[in-house]
């Protein structure tokens, strides 16, 4: 019997950590870009590209990737901000979480558009 009890909402961060933006050196382009808006990197935004997945599944049924990214903006004050190495990893993590969300968001409406069957 499936669970239909109300889940606990966990922000994402879409919600609070970065927004998709056009890229702010060619407006033309449609590569995926993402603008930081919280911590010591807000306002840098990164073009996202090379994402390509392996071949086969993990043991556990989860899958590798590996993608690549250009920072195309960053604030003129970045230099004078104090980011530990503990932020800078933060900041990595958070950008493959951010891929992984946008990624979830976009199979999520694809499966709701089509009226196909969105659970597991």
């Amino acid at each position: 019997m499936p669970d239909l009890s109300p889940q606990k909402y966990i922000p994402k961060l879409r919600d609070n950590w970065f927004k998709v933006v056009p890229n702010p050196e060619d407006h033309n382009d449609k590569s995926l870009c993402i603008q930081v808006i919280e911590g010591p990197f807000h306002y840098v935004i990164l073009k996202i590209h090379g994402f390509v997945t392996d071949d086969s599944l993990n043991d556990d049924g989860s899958l590798n990737c590996t993608y690549k990214y250009d920072i195309i903006f960053t604030p003129s004050d970045i230099g004078e901000r104090t980011i530990s190495d503990a932020q800078g990893e933060k900041f990595e993590e958070n950008i493959g979480k951010a891929i992984l969300e946008l990624l979830e968001d976009t199979n999520d409406s694809r499966n709701n558009d089509s009226g196909e069957s969105i659970t597991k």
